[in-house]
């Protein structure tokens, strides 16, 4: 055997011999030309308009990304680069005349086209002379296959969906609920899917409790055909909250639906024309316009760091104490199989915080990592011993063994040993103007509540890291602590003091709905029964940070990083301008935040964010009504441990720490990624109306409520939780935990499903107008939930008995359904009362409401 190949080997050799030397032997003896002037060398050049004309006079060779040779028909026009075209020319004109391709465009306007030929841009020079001539070709019959799109990407029908292009064109001439129940038919055969069921009915008794009489579901159905909601069966099965009904045939109360949350699908409309599906969940690391310049320089990612507390932990002990006993031996299992998961997860997080620590430690300090090594072996052990008592229990045994755990977990909280961050997205939104015209110290950042949660008593540290205000438009970034665009600011106490004194959570949106209007009085007597004593909740939050407490050098030390070096000392500090740098000049900007006071649910208003899908922007008329939309901004920073744009071989020592790092996210095209920037000599290839605009609503079909409106949902009957659990919440006046249902008008943005660390992402028109606040991630589902900062409310006509979406302004205050003293408004009031803001310039009482945000229904003056 060994013999065969070196005889294969020695063939191949002698083949790939013979056609070098005939090569060579071929070569034709070196034509000497008259030098040629500028007259005849412009003349020349002008007389190229075509592929044709320029092979009259020179050879264009093609390589592939590999660098390898290649036949122009394979070529793949969206991968073509200008390195891999060489001109070189021919006859009288060989040696006398140098030719570089300076760019290469494809046609993107269609992006459902398969791309046959792409525009080349060549920088002619006469050689004797240095005179240089620029024209552009088009390279015609390229990807002759025809197995690529504009983005370069393998075909996929998209069409097959819709029947073909002409369903697709049927389809764009739909209206919204007309198209709704085109995609809910298909989305509901998927559904049932999931049931082993896609034929049969499901039994809604079995499945969700439900008795409902069928005259009860007609007279239902009916109904939601009006109030623009779907049917009975259909939102049984998506786990939305219905009514049920008395013997008299009218609606007796609400049920919610229970269980984990039912698993969503992705919206085909979204992603039509984008065959790298999963990547349509955003664009990292990129801003293609101003407006997410303007966003991006006003948000900030943020850590708040504590001693791990296990609050979650004994809160959940404490809740299964009271239910084992109702369990059967089926509930008994999950529940150990779920902590066994659980238990996994708590060791493998505690050895990747000591292996973090063991990466940063010097070889040489030996006693360190042996101190570290040990602790990491006393982990071990530990995870062995609870595995196997865990393994063991029983339905009796399970009820100690949690008080044993929640005694463990009070031991452990003492010992101070683990730290933990509740890592999320902030933005500027006011600062109190109490200084009598000197800079503000007092600042306002919004957020959502669960990050905000993670100020507690105790803190070690706070962290804000944000983008330099310089930055240009178009930049690739690399992660936070990778790339000197990015100031990372963090906060310690020392001499005994606390960070929640100079960091405090003013605003928790909780219960801000009152009593007369909350949903919780409507459910059904066993679930009120049940829940009696919960809340409802929008997941937004209100933080004041301090900065002249912050900054006081005897109660806090601060320190400057950029790109994970330590700046301090080479940084501003005087207190005035440090605060103007950590706000990238806040203050002093024409571009400060507002709020949206429309309501999204009017249909004029929705019109102005409703995208088209057969815009042509070759015509005139359409594509001035496309610039004329507004859009959707939307700038966080998840944890890059899911930043699928690094490369692995250029981004290696980035890849090597993502896992603790954070990557700038935004809802836009991931075609952008690396391509915005102008290269010395090239021309951007993407078109004003592609780069100048946001994004819009999600056609997803499995949260939304409104079926005549895309990326609209009611939060408490669609998602009333995020997950398998009511959302908790210390009650600091009480000391007592409340659990809350998800309540409010929700947005549903396509192409923005991050990681987590994006929570608290603001929603922005492009007038720098704060919509709504993100909250929570389906990657599956390509998109998510954002909830808005104003409802003006919505008559469900009876659909759900007396439950109608509440009206309501956690800013401004004043609705007509909304408890008094919940919003940020009447919290600033109580505290500073007489004062102004940069948003209250006129102060805080309810006279002083600008008349965009009062009502119209006779509940303000």
């Amino acid at each position: 055997m060994k013999r065969l190949n070196k005889l294969l080997m020695y063939i191949s050799s002698s083949t790939l011999l013979l056609p070098i030397t005939l090569l060579v032997a071929c070569t034709p003896s070196k034509v000497v030309a008259k030098p040629i002037n500028d007259d005849e060398f412009n003349k020349l050049i002008d007389s190229i308009k075509t592929e044709n004309d320029l092979l009259k006079y020179a050879d264009i060779r093609f390589k592939n990304p590999n660098g390898a040779d290649t036949k122009k028909e394979d070529i793949i026009p969206s991968q073509l680069k200008s390195e891999n075209i060489s001109i070189t020319f021919k006859g009288k004109y060989q040696g006398q005349i140098s030719a570089v391709v300076t760019n290469v465009d494809v046609d993107r306007t269609n992006p459902f086209a398969v791309q046959n030929e792409a525009t080349i841009f060549v920088q002619f020079k006469n050689l004797k002379t240095n005179t240089s001539k620029p024209i552009s070709i088009t390279i015609k019959g390229l990807n002759q296959k025809g197995n690529f799109d504009a983005s370069g990407n393998i075909v996929v029908d998209d069409f097959a969906y819709f029947g073909g292009t002409s369903g697709y064109d049927e389809y764009t001439k739909k209206d919204q609920k007309s198209r709704f129940d085109y995609d809910n038919e298909r989305y509901m055969t998927r559904l049932k899917s999931q049931f082993g069921n896609s034929s049969n009915s499901i039994n809604l008794k079995e499945y969700r409790g439900l008795e409902t009489k069928q005259e009860n579901i007609k007279k239902f159905d009916d109904q939601a055909a009006i109030s623009n909601f779907d049917t009975y069966y259909n939102a049984a099965l998506k786990g939305f909250t219905l009514p049920v009904y008395g013997s008299d045939g009218k609606v007796s109360g609400l049920k919610i639906y229970e269980g984990a949350e039912i698993g969503k699908g992705p919206s085909v409309v979204d992603s039509l024309g984008r065959n790298e599906k999963a990547k349509t969940v955003g664009l990292a690391r990129t801003l293609p316009n101003e407006e997410y310049k303007t966003s991006a320089i006003q948000t900030f990612q943020t850590n708040f760091t504590i001693y791990k507390d296990y609050e979650k932990e004994i809160e959940e002990a404490e809740d299964n104490i009271k239910l084992f006993d109702s369990w059967n031996e089926q509930q008994i299992q999950s529940y150990i199989s779920a902590q066994l998961t659980q238990l996994r997860l708590n060791y493998e997080d505690e050895v990747s915080q000591i292996d973090r620590e063991i990466s940063q430690t010097q070889p040489d300090k030996t006693t360190i990592l042996s101190n570290l090594n040990q602790k990491k072996s006393k982990i071990e052990s530990e995870y062995q011993k609870e595995l196997s008592t865990i393994s063991k229990l029983n339905k009796d045994s399970l009820k100690e063994w949690q008080r044993k755990e929640i005694e463990k977990y009070n031991e452990k909280k003492k010992e101070k040993t683990f730290q933990i961050s509740e890592s999320g997205t902030m933005w500027i939104m006011d600062y109190l103007d109490e200084n009598a015209g000197k800079n503000p110290t007092k600042f306002y950042f919004g957020t959502n509540s669960h990050v905000a949660k993670g100020i507690k008593d105790g803190m070690v540290s706070f962290s804000l890291t944000r983008l330099n205000s310089e930055v240009k438009v178009g930049q690739t970034f690399k992660l936070n602590g990778h790339d000197s665009n990015f100031t990372k600011f963090t906060f310690s106490p020392i001499n005994g003091n606390k960070l929640e004194d100079a960091v405090t959570a003013i605003f928790h949106a909780t219960d801000f709905i009152n009593e007369n209007s909350s949903p919780l009085k409507l459910l059904d007597s066993e679930q009120k029964s049940k829940y009696n004593g919960a809340g409802i909740f929008a997941d937004f939050a209100i933080v004041e940070v301090d900065f002249a407490k912050l900054l006081d050098k005897g109660k806090y030390s601060y320190s400057v990083w950029s790109a994970s070096n330590d700046i301090t000392n080479q940084y501003e500090t005087e207190q005035n301008k440090l605060i103007s740098k950590i706000t990238n000049n806040y203050s002093e900007s024409d571009k400060k935040v507002k709020f949206f006071s429309d309501s999204l649910l009017n249909e004029q208003t929705y019109a102005k964010f409703d995208r088209p899908l057969d815009f042509d922007p070759k015509k005139e008329d359409e594509l001035k009504k496309y610039n004329d939309l507004d859009s959707l901004y939307i700038v966080g920073y998840p944890t890059a441990y899911k930043d699928f744009y690094l490369d692995q071989y250029e981004d290696e020592k980035q890849l090597k720490n993502k896992k603790y790092d954070f990557s700038l996210w935004i809802n836009s095209e991931y075609k952008f990624y690396n391509k915005l920037i102008n290269k010395e000599g090239s021309t951007n290839s993407f078109k004003e109306y592609e780069t100048g605009k946001g994004n819009f609503f999600s056609y997803q079909i499995g949260y939304r409520s409104f079926i005549d409106k895309p990326g609209l949902t009611d939060a408490f009957i669609t998602v009333n939780k995020v997950g398998k659990k009511l959302y908790s919440l210390k009650d600091k006046n009480k000391n007592e935990v409340k659990k809350y249902f998800n309540y409010g008008l929700e947005i549903l943005p396509r192409f923005y499903a991050p990681a987590g660390g994006a929570s608290g992402s603001s929603v922005r028109t492009k007038d720098n107008k704060l919509l709504a606040v993100y909250h929570a991630s389906n990657e599956t589902a390509r998109t998510g939930l954002a909830v808005a900062f104003r409802s003006d409310g919505y008559d469900y006509k009876n659909l759900f008995g007396d439950y109608k979406l509440g009206q309501y302004d956690l800013i401004y205050g004043g609705g007509k359904d909304q408890q008094k003293e919940k919003s940020y408004r009447e919290v600033m009031n109580k505290m500073y009362s007489g004062k102004k803001s940069a948003l209250f310039q006129n102060g805080f009482t309810d006279d002083k409401i600008p008349s965009e945000f009062k009502f119209n229904n006779g509940t303000q003056n």
